[in-house]
């Protein structure tokens, strides 16, 4: 298969399961939970996977950039923060910030350490 069909087909996958998680776990007004499942998942297993280097090529597109890249969403985090500020929501806003920030660094270290013990096994 081709890497760029590879990768839309992906793309396409990964942004359903993002809209069916978002459905599924956030309510209209609240809380982003949807957008922070999904960064912080997204963060440990694309570190898993290029720690482990399970697939290369046309899969490799396909799933790390295609399906990865469109679950996980860095747009909607900033306009989700956006919208947060001028409702005053400051303290939400710093929270949803550190909490992206700092869990997607501690995600993504634990997606390398996961990946790399899975190589040794």
């Amino acid at each position: 298969m081709k890497e760029w069909a590879a990768v839309g087909a992906g793309g396409a996958a990964g942004a359903v399961a993002r809209y069916l998680i978002g459905r599924w776990l956030q309510e209209p007004g609240g809380f982003p939970f949807g957008t922070l499942a999904v960064n912080l998942t997204g963060a440990f297993v694309l570190s898993a996977l290029i720690a482990a280097a399970p697939f290369r090529g046309a899969w490799k597109a396909g799933i790390q950039t295609g399906f990865l890249g469109s679950f996980t969403t860095f747009s909607a985090l900033g306009t989700e923060l956006a919208g947060m500020i001028p409702e005053g929501r400051w303290g939400e806003a710093a929270i949803y910030a550190a909490v992206s920030l700092a869990g997607g660094l501690i995600a993504g270290t634990a997606g390398f350490r996961f990946g790399e013990r899975g190589v040794a096994a």
